[in-house]
């Protein structure tokens, strides 16, 4: 990238030039359908002509242009870093594209709020080029001017969309199943009040960091710790994380990388598609590094995965629950009742160490704002996430857990809970799952 315009020569005339440059942006096809990101740009660009841009702060952005209140954290609060990524990428398309030609560049490094305007020589090379994700696909304009490989990129992911398209849009059509409904019991005991007209509901999947190398063979290992950065960031590791497996660590170096989730999630999703579907509600999907936490303050949220593994899940503090999910290892039970484990573990096959049996949790708990819920399928692994899902998702599976809470008379459950489900897995599938243990949660402060 070519140096930063220095304004102290004919400043007029420079900023008349910026000027200029910004309002074409803005003009434009590709910003005016964002009305978050392009305020966010003119904010940059006006902060950048003050000399103001280096001391930029997350905290000072959220309530700026965010309008978040002074009790910003950004460690349950990620709107400015999800902002500031899809901006990013906005400009990085428009400048292959449409503004190819333009005499200045707007270009925001990462790592940093700063942005840096200066003549436009062509892609920045510490900015990789990617395909946009599907929440900015939607402000493209139809006669981008986009080269040969980028379009057939972009027809790649498209393509790839349509998969989740799919999923997201049938579930606004009839059901095409006899599956029992969510707004009647026993399903409703459960469903009723996380799909109800006038609140919305978010689905949230696994979206777990990894990092990887380019070394051969190209290895991947997941990451665990707080970071969170672009796809292809390079990483300079403290060989002291504790984050890191220390096995993998003279692999390096690595990049970051968040692109992947598992089966389990994906037929979970489909199963909470098909349900919502009969009852003619819809849901958001967000993959869980991109949910914020406006999107969850006032909606039902449905977590589908280890909290471990759903970043923003993890964030949610309501106490100690009865069950936990500890990352891959185990779930534990924290009051161990008459004939009951301190903890579940994955069981495998003497013989051939096959996976032959594990274990998920399945939770009710409360939600952000009053009145909303958050509902969790979380195991040890994909397989449990799915299982636990899919059995609180049938009648058989609804009706067992009222006839472990007393409550199978009444057709009624806690509006708080969780269930440990245990599941056997043959040739490759979840078989013969069933709860195993249950509690009441309650609330903090209750």
């Amino acid at each position: 990238m070519g140096s930063i315009i220095q304004l102290k020569s004919e400043p007029a005339a420079d900023r008349a030039k910026i000027q200029q440059h910004l309002d074409r942006l803005l003009k434009s096809d590709l910003f005016r359908r964002s009305a978050s990101l392009t305020h966010l740009l003119q904010y940059l660009v006006e902060k950048s002509l003050h000399a103001e841009g280096e001391h930029l702060k997350e905290s000072v952005i959220a309530m700026e242009v965010f309008h978040r209140s002074g009790d910003f954290d950004s460690r349950l609060d990620n709107t400015v870093r999800v902002h500031a990524h899809r901006l990013r990428k906005l400009l990085d398309v428009w400048y292959k594209g449409e503004g190819a030609a333009d005499e200045l560049r707007f270009d925001i490094p990462r790592g940093s709020y700063m942005l840096h305007i200066g003549p436009n020589e062509g892609p920045a090379e510490h900015i990789p080029a990617e395909p946009l994700p599907a929440e900015d696909l939607a402000v493209l304009p139809e006669k981008a001017k986009l080269s040969p490989w980028l379009t057939l990129a972009l027809g790649i992911l498209i393509g790839g969309m349509g998969v989740y398209a799919a999923l997201s849009l049938s579930a606004r059509a009839p059901a095409h199943s006899s599956q029992e409904s969510l707004s009647q019991l026993p399903l409703a005991a459960v469903w009723k009040n996380v799909f109800r007209p006038g609140t919305s509901t978010v689905v949230s999947f696994t979206n777990p960091a990894f990092l990887r190398t380019n070394t051969h063979p190209r290895l991947y290992m997941t990451y665990k710790g707080p970071l969170n950065a672009p796809n292809g960031t390079r990483l300079n590791l403290d060989p002291e994380d504790a984050a890191i497996d220390p096995r993998m660590k003279p692999f390096g170096p690595f990049y970051f990388s968040d692109s992947w989730t598992g089966t389990g999630e994906v037929m979970a999703v489909q199963k909470l598609t098909e349900m919502s579907a009969s009852a003619g509600y819809h849901f958001r999907l967000i993959r869980s590094r991109a949910l914020t936490y406006d999107e969850v303050k006032t909606a039902n949220v449905i977590f589908i995965g280890s909290p471990w593994a759903n970043d923003m899940q993890a964030k949610f503090n309501i106490g100690v629950t009865p069950f936990q999910c500890i990352g891959t290892e185990k779930v534990v039970n924290n009051s161990p009742r008459d004939g009951e484990p301190a903890a579940y573990f994955a069981e495998s096959s003497t013989a051939t160490n096959e996976l032959s049996a594990t274990y998920g949790i399945f939770s009710v708990l409360p939600g952000v704002g009053p009145g909303t819920k958050i509902v969790s399928s979380s195991g040890i692994d994909t397989y449990a996430t799915m299982a636990a899902l899919d059995l609180m998702t049938t009648g058989n599976g609804v009706r067992e857990a009222m006839r472990r809470f007393g409550s199978l008379d009444k057709q009624t459950l806690p509006d708080y809970f969780q269930a440990v489900i245990r599941t056997e897995m043959i040739r490759g599938e979840p078989a013969n799952t069933a709860i195993v243990a249950v509690r009441v949660v309650t609330p903090k402060g209750q």
